[in-house]
């Protein structure tokens, strides 16, 4: 029986699934027998690592020239593997998959929900179920994200989507999204300017403001309309008379269109 200095083994290199060896297949205390052929590879040995060294040997597998990534380099070639394993004598097949136990007897059994991994140290024992509540370094909403039955119940968790916002008139209120205002409630504005918008046309917006209104009579006092004088014709005059005629003529007509006060 091969036996390895370790508690836990785990294999890390490429899977071998024909010969029965697979990436991260574990190993309790030694070995078991039919995998011993394959620790005589060297590069399939140097893959094979404790549980506690897990980490520093995954990271070394990735640095290229290092021996765990050369050595995982050279099993990723299915020719080299085959060549590895023709020169083995008294190589056993195995077709089977997962993680086996070797017994007292060397039997083994494959680990599963009747017959757990005995990992020690470990709370609840080897293969116990984890719960969310056993999570010790978790906060109180990180579990109760993990037990929210879908998404709803996830934002109701994390108060994703709530608001106290109110709905109103009052200053601190929101408007409703079919608010519309009323001409009334534009601040700022003035009576004419409010006036001017509720206007039915364009005849009231002129009358509003003055616009195109007649203006009214010119009087001694102040400006406003006069008509055009009637036709006056150069005086003839041969006397004083006739002078003081036709210039009587042209104050009346004048009188009349408005230029000259009754």
């Amino acid at each position: 029986m091969l036996t390895i200095e370790e508690s836990i083994l785990i294999y890390i290199g490429p899977p071998i699934p024909s010969r029965g060896l697979f990436q991260y297949g574990s190993f309790v205390g030694d070995i078991p027998e039919f995998l011993e052929p394959l620790m005589q590879v060297e590069e399939i040995r140097e893959l094979v690592v404790d549980v506690n060294h897990l980490v520093e040997a995954k990271k070394e597998m990735s640095i290229i020239g290092t021996e765990k990534n050369k050595a995982f380099q050279y099993l990723s070639n299915p020719n080299n593997i085959e060549a590895e394993l023709s020169k083995l004598d008294g190589y056993k097949s195995f077709l089977g998959k997962g993680i086996y136990i070797e017994g007292e007897n060397g039997e083994l059994s494959l680990v599963g929900k009747n017959n757990p991994l005995p990992v020690a140290g470990l709370s609840g024992g080897g293969g116990g179920s984890v719960t969310v509540d056993s999570i010790t370094d978790a906060s109180d909403v990180g579990k109760n994200l993990l037990k929210v039955a879908d998404a709803s119940a996830a934002r109701t968790a994390i108060g994703a989507g709530t608001s106290n916002l109110k709905v109103g008139t009052a200053v601190t209120d929101a408007k409703a999204g079919n608010y519309t205002p009323a001409v009334a409630d534009i601040s700022g504005a003035t009576a004419l300017g409010k006036q001017l918008m509720t206007v039915a046309d364009a005849a009231a917006a002129r009358t509003a403001i003055g616009a195109g209104t007649p203006v009214s009579a010119a009087t001694t006092a102040a400006n406003g309309t006069v008509k055009q004088a009637a036709a006056q014709a150069n005086s003839t005059a041969t006397d004083v008379a006739g002078l003081v005629g036709d210039f009587n003529s042209l104050l009346g007509k004048l009188r009349t269109a408005g230029v000259l006060a009754p």
